[in-house]
């Protein structure tokens, strides 16, 4: 029911509600002070009324005056079972009547991702420790070890490199876009960050959109229609709160205890848009900082990597665990906060199964 027609359920049905709730109009003036649809001074000077009809008069009134919201907030409270105990001739009256629900028909079963092969296919780590003109990410290498541990176990042949510049980032992306191959494809990126992309060593920045290119479409024919899955470790901005001793992968600013490291269709062929069957999960929203611990690694990458150990197992698809960490991440530190984001652009539910339980 929406808040118009509450407004006119109590209008059409103002003389029965005034003969019902005329019973014990002190009971329902509490209930509606209880839950706030009036204010103090409203209960105060109803409840001075002594005429159990007025009372009832005024109040609805004084209801209806408040708006359309408030009538639909009073006509929910008409609802509940102690109101209708009081109140029984309230019950399957229209004015308390609920909306007819329109039958819907049930949601198919989403068909999964085809993950047989083995190995799975391709996972790259890049991982920038060691910038020309920033500092040092450390812990970042205890993320990147885990990272290979993790995907190794999931089944996929594991590309590490470490310490490259955005051209160097960009060559090495091209490169395996020409000639990657499997069921699945992953790319974890551990680097300083900004709100534009992330940092190589040099200094200069490589996009989101620079980084999954080489896999769209035409470009990588062998993933066409295959989950491509993006991890990045950065931060995007320089917001935060005050910190605890943890690390911020986004450049700048000072250092301390917590470093601030500002970190077509012919012949009805079946084709895909270029961007589909991609998942980008990033460390933070769009504007803030992402943390690492130097001494183990970051708050986003080790939940990550926590949760597919623990869930990939029992077939749970990865959607879910990433809701997993985004709840894991969100709930860490006591001061400064940091909550991971998505971008979802996959067709089917995706399960990674390790090999050795398939």
């Amino acid at each position: 029911m929406d808040e118009k027609e509450s407004f006119n359920k109590i209008l059409q049905n103002k003389t029965f509600l005034l003969e019902t709730l005329s019973a014990d109009p002190n009971i329902i003036l509490q209930h509606v002070h209880q839950d706030k649809l009036i204010t103090q001074r409203d209960y105060g000077n109803l409840s001075d009324t002594t005429k159990r009809e007025q009372k009832v008069i005024d109040l609805l009134d004084r209801l209806m005056g408040r708006g359309e919201q408030t009538c639909c907030q009073f006509i929910k409270l008409l609802r509940k079972d102690e109101i209708l105990e009081i109140f029984p001739k309230l019950k399957n009256h229209a004015v308390i009547a609920f909306p007819a629900v329109p039958f819907q028909h049930p949601v198919q079963e989403v068909s999964e991702y085809k993950i047989e092969r083995n190995p799975r296919g391709v996972c790259m780590i890049i991982n920038n420790v060691e910038f020309a003109t920033m500092s040092e990410r450390r812990g970042s290498d205890k993320d990147q070890e885990r990272l290979a541990k993790v995907f190794s176990w999931l089944g996929f042949t594991v590309e590490e490199h470490r310490n490259k510049t955005a051209d160097e980032m960009k060559h090495l992306l091209e490169d395996l876009g020409r000639t990657v191959d499997g069921d699945c494809f992953v790319c974890c990126v551990l680097s300083h960050g900004m709100k534009e992309g992330v940092y190589g060593t040099d200094g200069a920045v490589i996009s989101v959109d620079q980084i999954r290119e080489p896999f769209k479409g035409n470009k990588c024919q062998a993933l066409v229609g295959k989950p491509k899955l993006f991890f990045i470790q950065a931060c995007r901005g320089l917001r935060n709160q005050q910190g605890v001793h943890v690390q911020a992968d986004a450049h700048g600013g000072r250092e301390s205890e917590m470093e601030m490291e500002m970190d077509d269709d012919d012949d009805f062929d079946i084709t895909f848009p270029a961007d589909t069957d991609f998942l980008i999960a990033r460390s933070t929203i769009d504007g803030h900082l992402s943390y690492r611990k130097p001494e183990q690694g970051s708050w986003f990458i080790q939940s990550l990597c926590q949760n597919l150990e623990l869930h990939c197992p029992t077939r749970t698809d990865i959607l879910t665990i990433l809701l997993k960490v985004n709840d894991d991440v969100s709930s860490q530190g006591l001061r400064s906060k940091q909550m991971p984001v998505q971008e979802v652009a996959i067709r089917k539910k995706l399960v990674l199964l390790p090999p050795n339980l398939q």
